[in-house]
Order: structure tokens, then C-alpha cells, then sequence
């Protein structure tokens, strides 16, 4: 089996608001842009853990060089430090993990030939993906559910923008209130020229 070359790999996301700006929009032309720290909600929860972790590396670290300096036995300071580095090594993939998502900016940009979203951060090398622009048939409103909240979970209803790319759907941004979404609604379909189909049924699981 191989993958569809219409298959999204980049800046796919649901969320209760906008994740994009329009920079530029007129027919044939389009610059959309996340907006600042719009993916700092997900990177909280890997520093957090990050930082945790980094701390119990740290008083393991401490407990083994006093157990060496009050004569407890090597074994024992061995012990520290193997169980220290590997909970320093968990702490710096996930600080490193949750930098990069915090610091990473998605753009869309369309021309007169091509659809191009492209991802750069402070971490790692930007990342691209490219489709000719013929490629895509339409637009569509749908809604679908997402899970929101921090310690108490719930399923929230939001809007969410489609592109249809080949046999491919393509989420380009989503809002739980409409109203919020429509700018980039109407700077996408002047910019494709093409209106924007609506279904209320819920995408199937």
C-alpha cells in the first residue's frame, strides 16, 4: 500500500478558536498565518512534565552524591545516577519536545498554481508540503467534536473549515462560535474561487 499523494501531513488541527489570520487575501492569491502563541496550550503540558521530571532527576542526582559522601556504598550512588540520568534524559525530550511546539508557526500560502503549507520552528529544520492548485475541488463547513478542557474532559461541538484535495479531506481551521470563522471562510473561497458547500452531519468514527 502506498500513501495518497494528497494526504495531509501538515497543519491539521481542531480547536475551539481561529488557529489562522488571513494576511492576503484577493482571487488567486492568499497568505494565511497562525496566530502568535497559538500552540502554546499544547506545548504547556510537556514543559510542565518536562520541569517535573527535571526536578526528580535532580533530587535523585543530590541523594546519590550523599549517599557517596557519607560512605553508603557505591552501589547505592551508581543507582542514583542511572535513575537520575534516565529521568534527566525523559525531562530534556520533553522541554525540547514542548520548545518546538510552542515556537512553531504554520502558514498557508496559495498562488496562482500551488498550495503550499508551510511549517517552521526554533527546533528541527521547516517543513513543507505542496499541491498544485487544480488539484483542489472544493470547500466545506462541517462540524465536528472535540475534547476540551484541562482536568474535568468534555466534547464540544466546534465548525470546522474542509478542503477536498483529490479523495482527500484537508482541515484547514475550526471555531466552536461560526462568526469567528468566517473570514477565513470568505478570504479561502475568494482566493479559490469557489463557494462553500455546508454539512451538518458529523464526520463518522
Amino acid at each position: 500500500m502506498t500513501a495518497s499523494p494528497f494526504r495531509q501531513r501538515l497543519g491539521r488541527r481542531l480547536g475551539p478558536v481561529p488557529y489562522y489570520q488571513v494576511i492576503h487575501a484577493e482571487p488567486e492569491r492568499l497568505h494565511l498565518l497562525s496566530y502568535p502563541q497559538a500552540n502554546r496550550s499544547a506545548a504547556i503540558p510537556l514543559l510542565v512534565s518536562g520541569g517535573v521530571l527535571m526536578i526528580i532527576a535532580a533530587v535523585t542526582l543530590i541523594a546519590g552524591v550523599l549517599a557517596a559522601v557519607q560512605e553508603l556504598g557505591f552501589a547505592t550512588a551508581g543507582l542514583s545516577a542511572a535513575v537520575g540520568g534516565l529521568f534527566g534524559g525523559l525531562a530534556i525530550q520533553r522541554l525540547v519536545g514542548g520548545y518546538a511546539i510552542a515556537t512553531t508557526t504554520n502558514e498557508i500560502i496559495l498562488d496562482a498554481e500551488t498550495f503550499t503549507i508551510r511549517q517552521t520552528s526554533r527546533v528541527g529544520r521547516p517543513r513543507e508540503q505542496r499541491i498544485d492548485r487544480a488539484s483542489i475541488q472544493g470547500l466545506r463547513l462541517r462540524p465536528y467534536r472535540i475534547v476540551t478542557g484541562g482536568f474535568i474532559r468534555r466534547l464540544q461541538p466546534v465548525l470546522a473549515l474542509e478542503m477536498i484535495v483529490g479523495d482527500e479531506v484537508w482541515i484547514i481551521d475550526s471555531a466552536v462560535v461560526p462568526a469567528a470563522l468566517q473570514p477565513l471562510v470568505n478570504a479561502m473561497a475568494l482566493a479559490l474561487s469557489v463557494s462553500v458547500e455546508r454539512v451538518n452531519e458529523f464526520p463518522p468514527r
